[in-house]
């Protein structure tokens, strides 16, 4: 019984080499037709003869063509595997077959994956992530990026199909790429993530989103937050709006010594927007700054009235030499008394 048998064996293997060397897609067709009792035999030799044996790459690609042609994925990959994880193949390198071994896998066999994107080295790793993305392999996709250190790739997998913005903050923190803290900043502001978003983007030094962020921050009265990120969007773009906001940051933040030293240097904010924002706002202490920096007795005078410092509001008044004054002066005083 024996000798009849890996007989068929031999019979087999002369087969496989015959095939393998004959490029012959007619010979080929008829050898793994669908109904050949012996193809899984024939298959076996063909495989350990291609894995073994063949030194051709011409041998290579027209077996891997044949297998593919009667549409035996699963036999793909096993052949695959011999030629490509072997270390001592001539071929474990090569970039085409292991590319189609990974898409095989990708099509038919989910599970493999992941061990042959971190085991070879030379695919077209973007192509092959961006279809295991299409594929829902999400993890895969991440992995490969990862892997080719393409960061701001992987971290956006984790942002817009993985969807967890905890482990994107954990690998932004590990890579330390400040693409990918934009990246992620960017997705915590959507997230109402304020607090985090502010951090990241001054991880990042980018104060790119800087309206998004303003915004954003003072619906939700993040303002220590939000005068941390002016103070970094100002180093890096001297604009109006920028300005603008941090004083008024630091008024809703109580720091009038820093609101005081800002507005005695060289600015571009819009001071006068600012101390009616703050006086509208009942912020009288930075409204009477700002307005004495700008020199608006008018407005200080009242201001003054509101901070109960009478004498020094008639001064502002005698200042402003406005009859008008006088009598908002007058009607504010009368007003408090009788609050």
């Amino acid at each position: 019984m024996s000798k009849t048998v890996c007989d068929e064996n031999s019979s087999f293997k002369s087969q496989a080499r015959y095939l393998v060397k004959s490029r012959d897609m007619n010979l080929w067709a008829q050898a793994l037709v669908e109904d050949n009792e012996f193809r899984k035999q024939l298959i076996d030799q063909v495989v350990q003869t291609v894995s073994s044996e063949t030194l051709d790459a011409d041998d290579i690609s027209m077996t891997v063509k044949a297998f593919m042609t009667a549409d035996l994925p699963n036999e793909l990959i096993k052949l695959l595997e011999k030629i490509v994880l072997d270390d001592n193949s001539v071929f474990s390198h090569h970039r085409n077959l292991q590319n189609l071994l990974i898409l095989t896998a990708i099509k038919v066999d989910h599970t493999r994956v992941m061990e042959y994107i971190n085991r070879l080295d030379n695919y077209d790793a973007p192509d092959i992530a961006n279809i295991a993305i299409n594929n829902e392999l999400f993890e895969e996709a991440f992995a490969i990026f990862k892997k080719i250190d393409v960061n701001t790739s992987a971290v956006q997998v984790l942002i817009d199909h993985v969807k967890n913005l905890e482990r994107a903050y954990e690998f932004a923190e590990r890579c330390n790429d400040p693409a990918v803290w934009s990246l992620l900043g960017h997705a915590q502001l959507d997230a109402n993530m304020v607090k985090e978003a502010i951090d990241s983007f001054i991880t990042a030094d980018d104060p790119t989103y800087y309206m998004d962020i303003v915004k954003v921050a003072s619906k939700n009265n993040s303002w220590e937050d939000l005068v941390k990120f002016l103070q970094m969007a100002r180093k890096k773009a001297r604009e109006t709006f920028i300005e603008t906001e941090l004083i008024y940051a630091y008024a809703k933040t109580n720091r009038l010594g820093d609101l005081e030293e800002f507005i005695s240097g060289p600015n571009q904010a819009n001071i006068t927007q600012v101390a009616d924002r703050c006086f509208d706002d009942k912020m009288f202490e930075p409204a009477k700054l700002l307005y004495n920096n700008l020199s608006n007795y008018d407005r200080l005078a009242i201001t003054l009235v509101h901070l109960k410092e009478n004498q020094a509001a008639i001064d502002g008044a005698s200042k402003a030499n406005s009859t008008t004054t006088w009598k908002e002066v007058s009607l504010s005083f009368d007003c408090i008394e009788n609050m």
